[in-house]
């Protein structure tokens, strides 16, 4: 998936309306959810590095660890806070269905607040159910991050 590193704007749309329209598993959205924020996280981070042939697609960084570096190192301004919290709370509910089998749907609720909070209006409608709720949580997050990596690679190609 690291032909990601070469989408436009309009690429990372498709990209991720392609894989959360018709899922109706709130599962298989939550793990396709973190999937793509991970990419989306590897291509801001690879911007930010010193090495130019960095690689966080196999570089063996796990999930924590790159937000931990966008933590640090990430330039969202104000945003940053709410965008750092929303990340560790989207792998939170990952790591759940990961070691746990379970979904908490609590914590999926706290999600989709954090990510509202990063936003300038509330986007989401409150009758929407859960998965949709969540699909466009992520894909709001998602857009954070690939907007910011797509205008810093914009401006070092100039």
């Amino acid at each position: 998936m690291e032909q990601i590193r070469d989408y436009n704007l309009d690429d990372f749309k498709v990209l991720l309306l392609d894989n959360f329209k018709n899922i109706y598993d709130l599962e298989l959205l939550i793990l396709k959810g973190h999937i793509i924020t991970e990419f989306t996280i590897n291509c801001y981070l690879e911007n930010l590095s010193n090495n130019p042939d960095a690689n966080f697609f196999k570089g063996g960084y796990n999930h924590s660890l790159k937000i931990g570096m966008i933590e640090h190192f990430g330039n969202f301004g104000e945003r940053s806070v709410g965008l750092i919290k929303s990340l560790k709370l989207l792998n939170k509910i990952r790591n759940g269905i990961a070691h746990t089998l379970t979904v908490n749907e609590q914590l999926i609720q706290e999600y989709i607040n954090s990510v509202i909070n990063i936003a300038s209006e509330n986007f989401i409608n409150p009758d929407y159910e859960l998965r949709l709720k969540f699909s466009m949580a992520t894909g709001y997050l998602c857009a954070e991050i690939f907007g910011e990596y797509y205008e810093q690679r914009e401006k070092n190609k100039n």
